[in-house]
């Protein structure tokens, strides 16, 4: 799967809802201590495991068998992971987007100029977004 092939949303089917996503965040920060394409490659397949498979981003043994099939190093993987080497960052991230940014719902895309999409939404919303902004 590509970022241009986007997501397929499947209704969550479980009992279990994520009521939060901090594994899924620290995981994805610990990843991109390995490198920019692993963090891009895991970044998309959470997304992907949540949005269009229903797993558990919330729970932290389904967000590392997500991490395992992305070719990440695991023991330096698990070794920050375990260690909450990224927590801190997560958090302040997080505290930014809600002081700073006004985030208030997961996803939500900012565009140069302050525009935002909020929400899941089809990928011709976002071309429309860049099409107002003479991005083509």
């Amino acid at each position: 799967m590509s970022a241009q092939d986007g997501i397929r949303f499947t209704m969550w089917a479980r009992e279990d809802y994520p009521i939060w996503s901090l594994p899924a965040l620290e995981a994805a920060k610990c990843v991109a201590l390995q490198g920019d394409d692993l963090f891009e490659r895991v970044h998309l397949l959470l997304f992907e495991a949540f949005f269009g498979k229903g797993i558990n981003i919330g729970n932290r043994e389904e967000v590392i068998e997500v991490v395992r099939g992305a070719g990440v190093e695991m023991d330096q993987f698990l070794e920050d992971y375990d260690g909450g080497t990224a927590r801190a960052q997560v958090l302040k991230e997080y505290e930014e987007a809600i002081t700073t940014y006004r985030i208030s719902a997961i996803p939500t895309v900012l565009f140069d100029g302050g525009r935002k999409v909020v929400g899941a939404t089809s990928l011709d919303e976002y071309f429309k977004v860049l099409a107002t902004m003479g991005v083509s």
